[in-house]
């Protein structure tokens, strides 16, 4: 079956720190961005709040776009997948990330990483980390597109 998926990988940025979970895939964990599938229905800025707050428990409010990603994976059936990055800011006063969410989420780990240790972490997606890095430090960013993010046999640049 041929489908094209849409998901929002989301950027959550307070007072120098982003916030970071980890989760495992397969038998390695790494660290990622909250995020996931955009739902039949809802929006960017509404698929970033419930996802936030699905994988943190943290309320936050959609603030711009940062980036256009694609995973086109040819092998096998093929699968299809765009990725909008995004930045959101905390919406109400609290701070503290609940450990796994509050969807019961696969998560090992959830928390706040300064943004120094952040640029030396293993992030599942570095592609997506050196966006992030231009995205907040250079006052002077534009949304980019940053192409095909899967590294698989046959798959397109």
């Amino acid at each position: 079956m041929s489908e094209l998926r849409l998901r929002v990988t989301v950027v959550v940025e307070h007072q120098g720190n982003i916030l970071l979970i980890k989760e495992r895939n397969g038998e390695e964990a790494f660290y990622s961005l909250p995020g996931g599938s955009v739902e039949f229905l809802e929006s960017i800025p509404e698929a970033t709040q419930r996802e936030v707050w699905e994988e943190t428990g943290l309320l936050v409010h959609f603030e711009r776009l940062l980036w256009v990603d694609e995973r086109i994976d040819q092998a096998g059936e093929g699968k299809h997948t765009v990725g909008v990055g995004v930045l959101a800011k905390l919406a109400g006063e609290e701070t503290t990330p609940i450990p796994g969410g509050v969807e019961n989420e696969e998560i090992l780990w959830t928390g706040w990483v300064r943004f120094d240790d952040f640029q030396k972490l293993p992030i599942y997606h570095d592609q997506r980390q050196q966006q992030i890095i231009k995205a907040l430090s250079d006052s002077g960013y534009r949304p980019a597109y940053i192409g095909n993010i899967v590294q698989s046999k046959g798959a397109q640049p």
